[in-house]
């Protein structure tokens, strides 16, 4: 799958989004100081979980997109940048990680010895899924960090709102709060601002991996001309 697509799925996700987000708009009283009906205030509170299912599913998709290209490409464990190791040596650090103290040492020499030997790891492509199932700002920035991916300043605000976003999505979706309860919190200009800036994230990240992957950064310098 090319990057080009990811950005095409995520538009088509972001447009339903702002779907939705009109249909909540047109609900509203025309002033804020009316009273607000409880179905308008479920739509807005049940829109956070909307909205973090299109952040979710891009940052997921463009993740598992990369790892399926790296690993096409049959690299010799030694080329990688050593970064990039946490990543294609995850089977032998799992490993290590389950292993009890009389393994301790042997699995400790199968990791240093992998990272330096002629041998092809198989990446597999999910396998970040499951720290990627509440992406909060840390979580990106850590995935970011896996890959050698320079940290992204998306700025103070935008790092608020990447947080509310997942924190008002749990709320509702594990039932610690009503959507009523979260939804009274803001009219839909406020939700569209939010949007927007979610959608920035997105494309910085798809922005972020695509460059990664051109420049091939997750290869030792001398070694990129060795790869197509």
């Amino acid at each position: 799958m090319s990057f080009e697509i990811i950005r095409r799925n995520s538009r088509a996700r972001f447009t339903e989004v702002h779907t939705n987000l009109a249909h909540i708009t047109s609900t509203e009283p025309k002033t804020p100081q009316d009273e607000t009906s409880i179905q308008t205030k479920i739509l807005r509170g049940l829109y956070y979980v909307h909205l973090y299912a299109a952040l979710e599913k891009a940052i997921n998709e463009v993740v598992e997109n990369t790892l399926i290209l790296i690993n096409s490409k049959q690299i010799t464990n030694k080329h990688y940048t050593t970064t990039f190791n946490a990543i294609s040596l995850n089977n032998k650090m799992m490993a290590f990680k389950n292993a009890g103290y009389k393994e301790y040492i042997a699995k400790s020499i199968a990791i240093f010895r992998a990272i330096d030997s002629d041998e092809s790891s198989d990446i597999n492509n999910t396998l970040l899924t499951t720290s990627l199932q509440n992406v909060w700002h840390k979580t990106i920035q850590e995935t970011l960090e896996c890959f050698g991916i320079p940290s992204i300043d998306f700025g103070p605000q935008v790092r608020y709102t990447i947080d509310e976003i997942v924190n008002n999505r749990n709320a509702v979706a594990h039932g610690r709060e009503t959507p009523a309860n979260i939804g009274e919190r803001h009219r839909s200009d406020i939700l569209r601002k939010k949007t927007q800036e979610i959608q920035q994230v997105v494309d910085l990240i798809i922005d972020a991996f695509e460059s990664f992957i051109s420049n091939k950064n997750y290869l030792k310098s001398e070694h990129t001309n060795q790869y197509e």
